[in-house]
């Protein structure tokens, strides 16, 4: 096989107001994305998606589109999809530090593949630990009486694990977990997310007080490059303590692993630059004694699919933190005809060739960002 063609659309898709997310980061009604289409000849098309956010990643959905459609997708035009090691160093020539694109490219090359050998995508990653994956559902940092309920909510719906985001304000999120925990009772699982929100004084004081709630982790609860801090936070506590924008290569799982500033660190395909990173980068994390939990940038139905196929493949997860699998909940539209496979308790591997997705065109086209928008 041959790249024949490349397309890339870039979409925005509103979230679902059922539980608009809000964090340390900031809140936003809907995301960006772009779409990839990779073509190697008539009825042959893997497909693969880039979360696009600027400020969290540095990767722009309408400037991504034009990259593919141009220089990057001229580079591309004539690789075997088979050859990851030459469409790699063919992505290396064009750009860097755009791990999302580069994820969404692999994703495209593993589905075309598997369409065209009638095998799913986690065969070329190794092979299936599992075909199912325990998930927790966030909650936004938003007020505590929106989030109580929120919180009723998704109990009704059966998840079993609760992600309260925090750090917008100690007693606040305090009060928020409180309020979660007040509702989910004592059968259902709490973490929290401070998203870099907490300074180690607040942390220390959150710490304690977290632990009588019976939170069992606490993600990402300094900002990045406060290792020592970190450190210090992970001795005081019986609770884990994830790393997530702090673990973005492998050199930042080492340096986790060296310093135990984490206990746990949260892996992806879009942040880690690609499937068959996040898988040896797991490795490496279990190698150096670290446990493996998978993160998210919400990622809609082709990303999702991506991600529970790398989930599948990855020998080691936590089973004390689960994964953030489940971006297709949050919004109205997911680009592909069923991601049903991503449910509010757990996600499972979807069937059949490739990433075992389909395209769903009329979404494609009814929340494409016209050219030109800002």
């Amino acid at each position: 096989m041959r790249i024949t063609g490349i397309t890339a659309t870039p979409v925005e898709v509103p979230r679902l107001a059922r539980f608009l997310p809000k964090t340390a980061h900031g809140s936003v009604a809907a995301s960006r994305y772009v779409v990839l289409e990779v073509e190697c000849g008539p009825g042959r098309v893997g497909l693969g998606e880039i979360t696009c956010d600027p400020l969290w990643n540095g990767e722009e959905a309408l400037e991504t589109s034009r990259l593919l459609r141009g220089r990057l997708g001229d580079a591309l035009i004539g690789a075997d999809p088979l050859q990851w090691a030459d469409v790699s160093a063919r992505i290396d020539r064009v750009v860097s530090n755009r791990p999302f694109l580069r994820a969404a490219v692999e994703m495209a090359c593993l589905d075309v593949a598997g369409r065209q050998f009638g095998v799913a995508a986690h065969a070329f990653l190794g092979g299936t630990y599992r075909t199912r994956v325990t998930t927790k559902l966030v909650l936004p940092a938003r007020d505590v009486e929106t989030v109580r309920a929120m919180a009723a909510d998704a109990a009704g719906l059966g998840a079993t694990t609760l992600k309260v985001k925090v750090g917008l304000g100690l007693e606040e999120d305090l009060a928020r977990v409180a309020a979660v925990r007040s509702v989910a009772g004592p059968d259902i699982r709490i973490t929290v997310d401070a998203n870099e929100g907490w300074t180690p004084e607040e942390a220390a004081t959150a710490f304690l007080r977290l632990a009588a709630l019976g939170v069992v982790a606490v993600e990402q609860p300094l900002p990045r490059k406060s290792a020592a801090s970190s450190a210090a936070l992970l001795r005081s506590t019986p609770m884990a303590v994830i790393g997530d924008e702090s673990i973005w290569t492998a050199t930042d799982v080492v340096e986790a692993a060296r310093h135990r500033s984490f206990d746990t660190v949260n892996l992806y395909p879009g942040k880690c630059g690609g499937l068959r990173r996040t898988i040896r980068m797991a490795h490496l994390a279990r190698t150096l004694g670290l446990s493996v939990s998978f993160g998210s940038n919400l990622e809609l139905g082709i990303g999702a699919a991506a991600m529970a196929h790398t989930a599948a493949a990855t020998k080691d997860l936590s089973r004390r933190v689960p994964s953030d699998l489940i971006g297709p909940l949050y919004f109205e539209a997911t680009m592909v005809e069923n991601a049903r496979f991503v449910g509010w308790r757990s996600a499972t591997v979807p069937t059949g060739a490739g990433l075992g997705v389909r395209l769903d065109r009329g979404s494609l086209d009814a929340y494409r960002i016209a050219e030109g928008a800002v």
